[in-house]
């Protein structure tokens, strides 16, 4: 693989905000992040190997954050980028920034040595955002958003381990990773049978059936699935045969008498002008929630849907407002619970009370998209279980769809 930086054509590393070969688009995201991490660095540089290599890694996984659409934890901030840093393979980087990917020989460290520097102390963090097993798969770029901390602020924890967003033990027939939204790593595809082909420009774009078509789990229905294909016995294979935990560890954890506990699917954060039992309905339809953001036409960037609260049409910075809330005052102060509280009370907004926001979420996010526990458990609580199976293909489809860089370019999403 040829690269833009090797020992024989280096970067000075006091110049990567600036000079780094980036593109454009994607400048005006990390020249701030660089440009931070660049500063802690001169005041702490040791000039070890393990140092280099840290920040070389550093550099590379906040490339890949923005560019591959990979959120960063709300626990790690670019004025301490040594604190819960990301676990991101190498090869996955190495694949996704290609050309650009660093390594410490391929810097200039024109950077002087700080007397009596220490030794730095470095932690890892599995990223937030993403339903982790014992072997996850990685993600795929298959969804364009840029990443930002809520605000300006790091909200921490004194385990931030605790609050990575983790699964329960599978079951017997049934891996975790066939509940994932994302991609397989190795998707496979009938090249040739394409699904759509159409020129645009001077590019011809195609999408290729993707296989298996009749989808034997969650995990299988893309943009290409057709749920004529489906039986009604292929719809119950959907189903897990157990419950799985997909909300954030932290929403399972018992934080005391204030707020009500369900055994099965975690905390019910009261969420205002909405009643336990509409919360409740809220988490079923939606148990998990996985890279919301924005996107802004005018910009032609896209924010985290976290970073923000839209109040009378207007943006406002989460962390602004959130201690004023009642909520906030019954959980810890974690990302975990400040996400939860948000997302679901813009959607009951968005789904009871029918509200039209100015700044609505990018791509479609309907009911379903993942079922969690066994189809008798959906039963018991009055949904026809054929009904939720065949929503849950149709919403993963319209997730897919309604996020595809193809379909967008060629206008066939409407926004």
């Amino acid at each position: 693989m040829s690269r833009l930086y090797t020992s024989l054509n280096k970067i000075k590393f006091t110049h990567i905000s600036e000079n780094y070969q980036i593109p454009r688009t994607f400048k005006n995201k990390l020249s701030p992040l660089y440009s931070n991490v660049i500063t802690y660095v001169v005041s702490t540089y040791n000039g070890t190997m393990k140092y280099k290599t840290t920040v070389v890694k550093i550099i590379n996984i906040l490339t890949y954050a923005v560019l591959a659409s990979e959120p960063l934890p709300f626990t790690w901030s670019a004025s301490n980028p040594f604190i819960n840093i990301p676990e991101i393979d190498d090869d996955q980087l190495e694949e996704v920034l290609g050309d650009l990917y660093l390594t410490e020989d391929s810097i200039e460290w024109d950077v002087k040595v700080v007397d009596d520097a220490k030794e730095i102390v470095v932690t890892t963090i599995s990223p937030y955002n993403t339903i982790t097993s014992p072997t996850p798969s990685p993600v795929t770029s298959s969804t364009s958003s840029a990443i930002h901390p809520i605000g300006n602020s790091t909200i921490t924890s004194p385990n931030p381990n605790k609050y990575t967003r983790i699964v329960s033990t599978p079951s017997s027939k049934f891996d975790i990773s066939d509940l994932y939204i994302q991609a397989p790593e190795v998707p496979q595809f009938d090249v040739n049978k394409p699904w759509l082909s159409e020129v645009n420009g001077m590019d011809k774009l195609t999408i290729y059936t993707t296989l298996p078509e009749v989808p034997k789990r969650q995990r299988d229905i893309s943009i290409t699935t057709n749920p004529a294909l489906m039986t009604d016995q292929d719809l119950l294979n959907l189903f897990p045969d157990t419950y799985i935990h997909t909300r954030a560890t932290s929403m399972y954890a018992n934080i005391g008498d204030a707020l009500y506990m369900d055994p099965n699917l975690g905390i019910i954060l009261p969420i205002d002008d909405y009643t336990q039992e509409q919360c409740i309905e809220n988490i079923i339809q939606y148990p998990h929630f996985y890279k919301l953001v924005r996107y802004s036409k005018e910009k032609d960037e896209f924010t985290s849907f976290y970073e923000n609260i839209e109040i009378d049409g207007e943006l406002v910075p989460t962390l602004q407002i959130w201690n004023e809330l009642d909520i906030s005052k019954k959980v810890p102060y974690n990302a975990e619970f400040i996400k939860e509280y948000l997302v679901r009370k813009y959607l009951m907004d968005r789904d009871i009370k029918h509200v039209q926001f100015k700044y609505p979420l990018y791509g479609t996010l309907n009911p379903y998209l993942t079922l969690f526990m066994p189809a008798s458990e959906y039963e018991k609580r009055g949904l026809d279980s054929l009904s939720i199976a065949r929503q849950c293909v149709e919403s993963r489809i319209s997730y897919k769809q309604s996020r595809s860089p193809i379909l967008r370019r060629l206008g066939m999403i409407n926004e």
